[in-house]
């Protein structure tokens, strides 16, 4: 294990990484369903799950992945999963707003979970632990790059193309290790609805 530490230290050099990164324009990222590789598997962001449940999932993404072998993250899942944890089960709401979540979770295949790797693991700490410190997060907050990190280079491990609406964090990430697959949506034009 140590030596893959080294490894991963060696590709990610802590003190190479100085400076805040900027974040690109959205012409510099992929947001093109078309420049998708055919072949690619996509692997779902939690944002994924969440607009689909709330139908703001775009018309455009929505046809891709009818068309697309689907691959599930373990993080992504579990943020989810989090959700059953989180919400006051005396509240009427929690019923209404848990009971969809919990049916998506029930219908995944189990045999499109793919979990990240004793490496992804490692390699994702040290980019959330760059990430952390060099855009200035502060240190109650310093774990938010883990999960994008680690759906990242599980996309990377699987030769999947990442989707997700984060386009912020997959923006840095895409900079520390270009070439991984991602996918940038934004939510359906037109939400969310205007009060009446």
């Amino acid at each position: 294990m140590i030596s893959d530490v080294a490894s991963i230290i060696a590709r990610h050099d802590p003190a190479a990484w100085v400076r805040t990164l900027r974040y690109r324009s959205r012409r510099e990222l992929p947001y093109d369903p078309a420049a998708t590789p055919p072949d690619a598997p996509l692997l779902l962001d939690a944002t994924v799950y969440v607009d689909q449940l709330k139908g703001q999932l775009p018309g455009e993404i929505v046809a891709l992945l009818s068309s697309r072998v689907i691959l599930h993250g373990a993080p992504a899942l579990a943020e989810l999963a989090v959700t059953a944890g989180v919400l006051e089960p005396r509240d009427q709401r929690t019923h209404k707003t848990l009971e969809p979540i919990l049916d998506t979770l029930r219908h995944i295949p189990p045999q499109r979970i793919i979990a990240p790797s004793d490496d992804a693991w490692l390699e994702g700490a040290v980019l959330a632990g760059i990430l952390a410190r060099t855009q200035g997060i502060a240190k109650e907050q310093r774990r938010k790059f883990l999960n994008d990190a680690l759906m990242f280079l599980t996309a990377a491990e699987a030769d999947a193309v990442l989707v997700s609406r984060n386009t912020h964090d997959v923006d840095l990430l895409l900079q520390m290790k270009p070439g991984v697959g991602a996918l940038l949506y934004d939510r359906k034009v037109g939400w969310p609805p205007k009060a009446a």
